[in-house]
């Protein structure tokens, strides 16, 4: 993607390098805007160091009069699949809400055509004031997509809204604005089912299994950037990606009971969660202590989250599954997609603890047709975006 990053005149401003830097990282051209309030706490060259790219407004070592000019704010406006402005003070966002042009940033963001993205970042009540507030609204309702700050201790020494959002969730933010939606999933329901269960044995043991919910999560990001609205059902530890519906769940009597709830309103289910398929008969409200001798312990099975959906579904609802197989993967996936009725299921191979915590993997999907060809490997982020374009092309060729 290439992506207009602006700076305006805020203490935050320090944290968009850290985000140009992120986003030059992870593939994206960047070419940063500095307003001249902007270049006061950072400077061009600190930007053109992180992302390779030439700095533009406020730029002692360019400026905006060159000796070839060029009509800059149209080529940098046509340029951008995406702009961002982070930090974004009040007086920009009031210049961009009422049609102002006064500097480099603020006429880009009238002549692009692009999807545009802010961060806020101000005292808390400048943030508060009607009048901010009241260009918010206008932006939003020309189609601007807003980070809105969080809470905490200001650089005045405040406590409250106005904070710069984490950098890492404005990147997000970022990806799912830039990102082309695809008709065939766009604006559907998707509920994902992701990461391990855990079924106590007492206050401390637990009986579970070695799935992080890697792929689950990327899986979301994945749906929710190509214009899906998910809903993440989540077990583990791993944060929950941003901007995504998310219902954390322990046990797999919780995970069915939340799948359920989120079923009967959804378009598709992604069933990518490793359930424990036993559960102790009894769990211990107190630590089990050591004894002699040898120990028993009595396990019942839990409920079959899949099959439960499965058999729940309308006509009009498709099932993705995953399978994790350490032997006659092929073979066994396929009885699975039988078995449960699904629409297509993935497969790996996890022999030996492979695809576990590992940052890429092979898939293999599976349709009433037979095998298709392996997707990987990749790493878990750009496999999740391959079964999207995969599963969204599956789509698109069914017959209504």
């Amino acid at each position: 993607m290439q992506i207009i990053l602006g700076i305006t005149g805020g203490v935050a401003a320090y944290k968009s390098a850290e985000l140009a830097r992120l986003l030059a990282n992870q593939g994206h051209r960047v070419r940063c805007i500095l307003t001249e309030a902007g270049a006061r706490f950072i400077t061009p060259l600190t930007l053109t160091s992180l992302t390779g790219e030439p700095c533009y407004g406020a730029n002692p070592d360019q400026g905006e009069w060159r000796a070839n000019p060029s009509i800059e704010h149209i080529e940098l406006a046509r340029w951008a699949d995406l702009v961002a402005v982070v930090p974004a003070t009040a007086n920009i966002l009031g210049k961009a809400a009422n049609g102002l042009a006064s500097d480099l940033l603020s006429t880009v963001l009238l002549a692009t055509r692009a999807p545009v993205l802010w961060a806020p970042a101000m005292n808390t009540g400048m943030w508060e004031h009607p009048a901010v507030q009241a260009n918010l609204v206008r932006l939003r309702s020309f189609g601007h997509a807003v980070v809105d700050p969080g809470e905490g201790v200001l650089a005045c020494g405040e406590e409250g809204s106005g904070k710069l959002a984490e950098v890492a969730a404005i990147a997000e933010a970022i990806q799912v604005h830039g990102t082309p939606k695809l008709m065939s999933l766009s604006g559907r329901r998707v509920l994902i089912t992701a990461g391990p269960t855990r079924e106590d044995l007492d206050p401390v043991r637990t009986l579970t299994n070695r799935s992080t919910g890697t792929m689950g999560i990327e899986l979301a990001r994945a749906f929710r950037d190509v214009g899906a609205q998910v809903q993440l059902v989540l077990g583990g530890e791993l944060p929950a990606p941003w901007g995504v519906e998310t219902i954390r769940v322990r046990s797999a009597q919780q995970m069915l009971e939340a799948s359920e709830a989120c079923w009967v309103g959804a378009d598709g289910l992604v069933a990518a969660a490793a359930v424990a398929d036993q559960r102790p008969e009894s769990s211990a409200s107190q630590k089990m202590k050591k004894v002699e001798g040898a120990e028993s312990l009595v396990l019942v099975r839990t409920p079959d989250i899949l099959a439960r959906l499965c058999a729940a579904r309308r006509p009009d609802q498709w099932v993705l599954g995953f399978a994790a197989e350490s032997e006659k993967h092929l073979e066994h996936a396929s009885e699975k997609l039988k078995k449960k009725g699904l629409d297509a299921v993935l497969v790996n191979d996890v022999q030996g603890g492979r695809a576990f915590g590992a940052q890429a993997n092979t898939l293999t999907p599976i349709t009433a047709q037979g095998p298709h060809p392996p997707l990987g490997p990749l790493a878990k982020d750009q496999l999740a975006r391959a079964v999207v374009q995969w599963w969204a092309g599956h789509l698109a060729g069914r017959p209504a």
